[in-house]
């Protein structure tokens, strides 16, 4: 009789005694992944920008230019930075030490990302990413945090209302909100190089797009157009750059100028009529500002996230409240959606494709993953998800959540751990959770790539990628059910076969645990042994999900083995096998047999029998 594991599919299931989990299932595990069928050892982590000092990591987020280019800000204690692809770039400072809330919006005017907390409301037009518009105005908006959806911008935790939700004015994109300039005098003629300040910029709040540059040169006339992404491109081949938000040009023409250039452009200020402006007339009409109470219960607004039916729901601490605006934006209905149910922290929650996902934590003693989602009759309903996890082993007053490719990531802690020290890996279509064991508060995506924020130092890391963490191997293990095969009766087992993929640099080390009595080395797997078939190599890249290669990120080989190892085991009724990798590099496990099983006599194992004196 043999057992075998063809697939792996069920991720960890710890809310049961490990007897009566699933075959291929964890009773516990961190560091591996379950994904297509297979535990793999998770992706190691990288620095990002350099060391930092003690401290946190209090806002992470990618912004996106208009060419498609992904740019990654973060907040420390004290700064607002972006990264340059070598090093962090101060963009603000002397900030305090609070958390600020990202958005991103496209428009006509160019691709912006915008920032709000405690310090202030922010504009950064991503092709710029070192100049902020600080758009802060107590008669027109507010400090708080923020969402952008549907030209508007949302806000919520306000100093001093803390159960009010705000909606900006409709940004509308044309000339009720954009103004235009023709033929701006930029200085006289006869030299080819010329740098400036566009008049525009007499107020701080506004932002240039759309810009042309023109002069006439021997020859005819040299013409800048606007790329959108700070560039200005000659039809003659000059060269030039404009910074949208301090108006600063620097232009060379391809030739001496015979008249004095000019531009033409269109700017913004996102105080009036947009995106930071809140403010409403005595009778509101359509388009701009509003204010909502949601004071059921007393507790502030934690996170206001989008539904599958396009309404605002506001996640409070015991409840949520449901926003609903009609298509014309001159009516709305503000109810109380659900009681009982909440989260800890504002990060607690996300939306996603497949709905609202959040750790449902107003029962603090039995948190329970949610998901807001619709059901047949296209109603949003709550319910619960991967049930077979046991969340309450975590703590989620500093929760987290992002998204990366299929899965839900939520950073929590343990109890003993005054920081998040944990990561769980959720696929939701899949019903499987994975245990990362990273320090994070913030995490985000870049190119395919997944960064985390640090709750500990002011430090950025890319992580699941590569095959050591800092230089270092990757802790792990992965800890079966516990197999009695179906039957009380003793047994044991003469040979364990494993089928995967391995670097030749890796090893693992296969323990066995025989009715509780603890683990012991059974065997071994190395990369170098001759089971290793190294005459098929398959490139995997060094930041991967799935089975293909993600970007251009560096590539290495790794090797299909399949081996039968001969182990010595006592008679038991149960056992668990733990997979451990101790070696830097990639492995896979795809299989596992327990080959040649004998059964023995209907009796309790030997370590449990009462001796007799």
């Amino acid at each position: 009789m043999n057992n075998e594991i063809k697939v792996f599919s069920s991720g960890i299931h710890n809310t049961l005694i490990d007897t009566i989990i699933p075959q291929d299932a964890s009773s516990n595990s961190y560091n591996w992944i379950t994904q297509d069928g297979r535990i793999k050892l998770a992706g190691g982590r990288i620095r990002t920008g350099g060391t930092g000092t003690v401290g946190k990591i209090n806002g992470l987020w990618t912004g996106y230019k208009t060419n498609g280019d992904k740019v990654l800000y973060r907040k420390t204690t004290d700064k607002l930075q972006y990264y340059n692809g070598t090093n962090w770039i101060d963009i603000l400072t002397g900030l305090t030490d609070t958390e600020f809330s990202f958005a991103n919006y496209s428009s006509l005017a160019g691709a912006f990302t915008l920032i709000n907390g405690e310090d202030g409301f922010y504009l950064i037009n991503n092709a710029n990413p070192d100049s902020a518009i600080d758009l802060y105005d107590s008669t027109k908006n507010f400090k708080g945090f923020i969402i952008v959806d549907r030209g508007r911008c949302l806000l919520w935790n306000r100093d001093n209302d803390k159960t009010g939700l705000y909606g900006s004015w409709i940004d509308a994109q044309n000339s009720t909100v954009y103004t235009s300039v023709s033929g701006e005098s930029l200085g006289s003629s006869g030299s080819t190089h010329y740098t400036g300040i566009l008049a525009f910029k007499g107020s701080t709040k506004r932002n240039c797009f759309n810009v042309s540059i023109s002069a006439s040169i021997s020859g005819g006339t040299e013409t800048f157009t606007d790329d959108y992404n700070g560039n200005l491109t000659s039809d003659k081949g000059g060269t030039g750059t404009i910074n949208y938000a301090t108006g600063a040009y620097d232009i060379t023409f391809n030739n001496t100028t015979t008249s004095g250039p000019t531009a033409d452009y269109q700017w913004q200020d996102f105080t009036n009529k947009g995106l930071a402006d809140f403010s409403k007339s005595a009778t509101r009409l359509a388009g701009e500002g509003f204010q909502f109470p949601q004071d059921e219960g007393g507790d502030p607004i934690l996170n206001v996230l989008i539904g599958q039916d396009g309404a605002y729901y506001s996640i409070k601490e015991k409840s949520v409240y449901k926003l609903t605006l009609s298509d014309d934006d001159t009516n709305a209905e503000n109810i109380v959606y659900r009681k009982n149910i909440g989260i800890e922290n504002w990060k607690g929650a996300i939306s996603t494709s497949l709905g609202i996902v959040f750790i449902n934590s107003a029962n603090p003693e039995r948190p329970e993953l949610t998901i807001l989602k619709k059901n047949q009759f296209d109603n949003i309903e709550p319910y619960v998800i991967t049930p077979q996890f046991k969340f309450a082993d975590y703590k989620y007053d500093q929760a987290a959540m992002g998204t990366y490719e299929r899965y839900v990531l939520l950073a929590c802690r343990t109890s003993d751990s005054a920081y998040n020290n944990r990561i769980l890996m959720i696929n939701v279509e899949g019903n499987t959770v994975d245990v990362i064991r990273y320090q994070a508060n913030w995490l985000t995506t870049k190119d395919d790539e997944l960064y985390i924020g640090s709750p500990i130092v002011q430090e950025v890391y890319q992580i699941l990628t590569g095959y050591d963490d800092l230089d270092l191997s990757i802790p792990n293990e992965w800890i079966s059910k516990g197999e009695d095969y179906g039957t009380q009766t003793l047994k044991k087992f003469r040979r364990l076969r494993f089928k995967g993929m391995i670097d030749p640099e890796q090893t693992v080390e296969i323990y066995g645990n025989f009715d509780d009595a603890g683990y012991s080395l059974l065997a071994t797997i190395s990369g170098k042994a001759g089971y290793v078939s190294v005459d098929n190599p398959q490139v995997i890249g060094s930041n991967f999900i799935g089975t293909s290669l993600i970007g251009s990120d560096n590539t290495t080989s790794t090797y299909p083995f399949f081996c039968e190892l001969r182990v010595k085991v006592p008679k038991f009724q149960k056992r668990n096998i733990k997979i451990k990798a101790t070696g830097i590099g990639y492995v896979e496990i795809q299989q596992m047999t327990d080959w040649n099983i004998l059964t023995f006599e209907n009796r309790i194992s030997k370590q449990y029998r009462i001796k007799r004196t």
